[in-house]
C-alpha cells in the first residue's frame, strides 16, 4: 500500500500559518518518515521541493528504496528544468501530460492521501479527489474510497465547509498517534467494501 504526500514548499508556513515550531521541524520529519515506513510500501509525491519531499526523502533513506515521483513529462509551458536535477534521487515516473494533469492526478495515485500544509498548489490537488470520488468511480470504483488526512498541526484552519460537504472522507488529525487511529479505521473500512 501507497501513501500520497502533499504539501507545501515553502517549509515556513508550517511555522507562519500553522503550529509547528521552526526548530522542531526536522523532527517532525523523522517522526513523519518512521511513522510511514512502518506503515506503507512507498510514498509518492512531485519530485519538487518541500515538505513532502523532506518526509518522502528521509521514508527513502528508511526504507532503502527511492520513493516514487509523477512528473509531467509532456509540459511545453512550465517545463520542468526546475525540478529535473531531482529525478535521481526518486523513481520517477511520467504522468502522461502536463503540470495541471499533474496537479490533478497526483492524488488518485494512492488511496491514502496525507496533507502538510495548505498552499494554492495543495489545494487543487487535493481538490480533484472530489472528481475522482464522483466521476472517476464510475471508470475505478476504488476512487470513491480516497481518504484525505490533513495534519492540523501544518495549517492555520480547517477546509471550507464546500470542501468537506464534497469530498468524502477528509479527516482531520493533531498527532501521529491520531493518525494511525484514522488509518486502522481506513483499513478496516476497505475491508469491509
Amino acid at each position: 500500500m501507497n501513501a500520497v504526500i502533499l504539501g507545501v514548499s515553502d517549509r515556513s508556513i508550517l511555522w507562519r500559518h500553522g503550529k509547528v515550531k521552526k526548530n522542531e521541524y526536522e523532527t517532525l520529519v523523522h517522526d513523519y518518515a518512521r511513522f510511514l515506513a512502518k506503515r506503507f510500501d512507498n510514498v509518492i509525491v512531485t519530485p519538487d521541493d518541500g515538505v513532502y519531499t523532506d518526509i518522502a526523502l528521509e521514508f527513502g533513506r528508511l526504507k532503502k528504496k527511492k520513493p516514487l515521483a509523477y512528473y509531467p513529462d509532456k509540459d511545453t509551458y512550465y517545463g520542468i528544468a526546475h525540478i529535473k536535477d531531482n529525478f535521481p534521487l526518486y523513481d520517477v515516473r511520467p504522468i502522461g501530460g502536463d503540470w495541471y494533469k499533474l496537479n490533478a492526478d497526483l492524488s488518485k495515485q494512492a488511496k491514502a492521501v496525507i496533507c502538510l500544509g495548505f498552499s494554492p498548489g495543495v489545494l487543487i490537488e487535493g481538490a480533484f479527489i472530489k472528481y475522482h470520488q464522483q466521476y472517476g468511480g464510475f471508470k475505478d470504483p476504488t476512487l470513491k474510497h480516497i481518504h484525505w488526512f490533513i495534519d492540523e498541526r501544518c495549517i492555520d484552519k480547517r477546509l471550507p465547509a464546500s470542501f468537506e460537504e464534497q469530498i468524502a472522507n477528509i479527516f482531520y488529525y493533531r498527532s501521529l498517534d491520531e493518525l494511525a487511529k484514522l488509518l486502522e479505521k481506513r483499513k478496516k473500512f476497505l475491508e469491509e467494501k
